[in-house]
């Protein structure tokens, strides 16, 4: 399992540059604030990572938990509190604390002019952050999506399980692989019982991002005792709830808005459904013209062609 790095002895005192005048108010009066208390810090290579991306993500300071900051600086939960410690903080929530209190100063005047920049670059930040995030995936996946696909493909049954907002992510790829594969089970989060029915032969599918749904940790739990391949799709391989035996397909879901991105999922998702498709050409056809054949017959399309939306063959 991954582990992040050990801090590195204390480097040279660290300054960040002094804000330009097109830095929004939140930023502006924040990065002073920084610069006062690391006039005379000595930084770590852990803590520099860490400031970098704080300093990147200013607008966002507020909204972001100690968890979050160590997955975007790269580093451990443990070397952010150190890092607000270092600074002065009692630890990541004074930090957040000092910050949000300074948003809360502003002016009215102020704070709607702040919100009307914010409303007009939203969608703009929101899409350079997505693409960000989407252009990780080949770095934090690797060759771990294709062990997951071959996983799937051995497994007699698949079983795909999610809760909460990630619900909807699981539903989307269960209609994704049901087009090429018959083997695989939706777990209803309201009755999940079925799952009872789990063996070493199948693979259980699990999205969870933060806060983390329990009921999806507990039948996960469930899942690896019965013996059965466990993948799950999340934000880190840190978690506790991850085991050793796990293969884990960690993303970044992080966003400029208070909500989380899913993108990068999604995109990730979708590409181990094609690894999938790709394993056993002959099944995938079986279950595309089967899929064919029932749409074609209730007429559910207003187009001829495949249900995937694709009219060539699955490749080889």
């Amino acid at each position: 399992m991954h582990r992040a790095p050990k801090p590195t002895p204390d480097g040279p005192a660290a300054t960040i540059p002094a804000p330009s005048a097109a830095d929004g108010a939140p930023a502006h009066a924040f990065t002073r604030e920084l610069e006062l208390r690391l006039a005379n810090a000595r930084l770590s290579n852990n803590d520099e990572q860490i400031l970098a991306f704080v300093r990147s993500h200013l607008d966002e300071l507020a909204f972001h938990t100690s968890e979050s900051i160590a997955q975007g600086a790269g580093v451990s939960r443990a070397a952010v509190v150190r890092f607000s410690r270092r600074l002065g903080y009692s630890g990541f929530s004074a930090l957040r604390a000092q910050h949000r209190e300074q948003l809360q100063n502003l002016t009215e005047e102020t704070r709607q002019n702040d919100a009307d920049t914010q409303d007009q670059s939203l969608l703009s930040r929101k899409a350079r952050r997505d693409v960000e995030n989407i252009q990780l995936l080949p770095t934090m996946l690797g060759s771990r999506l294709e062990h997951a696909a071959s996983q799937i493909a051995a497994a007699e049954q698949l079983w795909l399980l999610a809760n909460r907002e990630t619900h909807g992510l699981i539903v989307y790829v269960y209609r994704l692989l049901h087009h090429v594969r018959s083997n695989v089970h939706l777990v209803d989060p309201a009755f999940p019982d079925p799952l009872r029915d789990i063996t070493p032969r199948d693979a259980l599918l699990a999205c969870t991002f933060r806060p983390y749904a329990r009921q999806t940790v507990a039948l996960t739990k469930h899942a690896r005792s019965s013996g059965a391949a466990v993948i799950i799709l999340t934000d880190g391989y840190g978690h506790k709830f991850l085991d050793a035996s796990d293969t884990v397909l960690a993303v970044s879901v992080e966003s400029p808005t208070v909500f989380l991105s899913f993108v990068s999922a999604l995109s990730a998702l979708e590409a181990l459904a094609a690894y999938v498709a790709r394993i056993d050409a002959d099944e995938t056809y079986r279950a595309l013209d089967a899929t064919d054949r029932f749409v074609e017959s209730q007429r559910l399309m207003l187009e001829a062609g495949r249900p995937t939306g694709k009219r060539q063959k699955a490749p080889r």
